[in-house]
């Protein structure tokens, strides 16, 4: 029995060491700063002056699905205002959007939530309720008006 115990609690403190080094190093890989992801989202937006829909944990854009944008990020136009939106999409669905708005000529971002393109009622509802005037269907690239 006594020679179970050490070699017990040293597969224990092991497991702690191991356990400890894995959450760091996924810390290190993914605790970019929203001051950081909003630099490279600013600059992203700079070689999609048509839009986009940004996936933030891999950077990547969906090739499919239905942008819908949250009410909370309405009207944010500037790099001052990405780090919010930036936050809010950390804190939600984790996309961000981005377009040109051709009536005022100002990019503005949004923090989207990315429904199934099978979802089309669930995601018009969300955009009724977030007070959008229009949904973004990616594989299409076709906006749905919702008034």
């Amino acid at each position: 029995m006594r020679k179970l115990k050490p070699s017990i609690l040293s597969v224990v403190i092991v497991c702690c060491v191991l356990l400890t080094s894995c959450h760091s190093t996924r810390l290190t890989h993914s605790n970019r700063s929203v001051d950081d992801i909003a630099n490279q989202v600013w600059v992203y937006s700079q070689t999609h002056p048509d839009g986009f829909t940004l996936n933030l944990a891999s950077m990547t854009e969906p090739d499919k699905g239905i942008a819908v944008s949250y009410k909370d990020t309405q009207g944010c136009h500037s790099r001052e205002k990405l780090n919010y939106v930036i936050e809010h999409a950390l804190s939600h669905s984790g996309f961000v959007g981005g377009w040109l708005d051709v009536t005022d000529s100002l990019y503005y971002f949004d923090s989207s939530r990315v429904f199934p393109e099978d979802s089309l009622e669930a995601a018009k509802k969300f955009g009724i309720e977030n007070g959008q005037i229009a949904i973004f269907i990616i594989s299409e690239g076709k906006e749905v008006r919702l008034k």
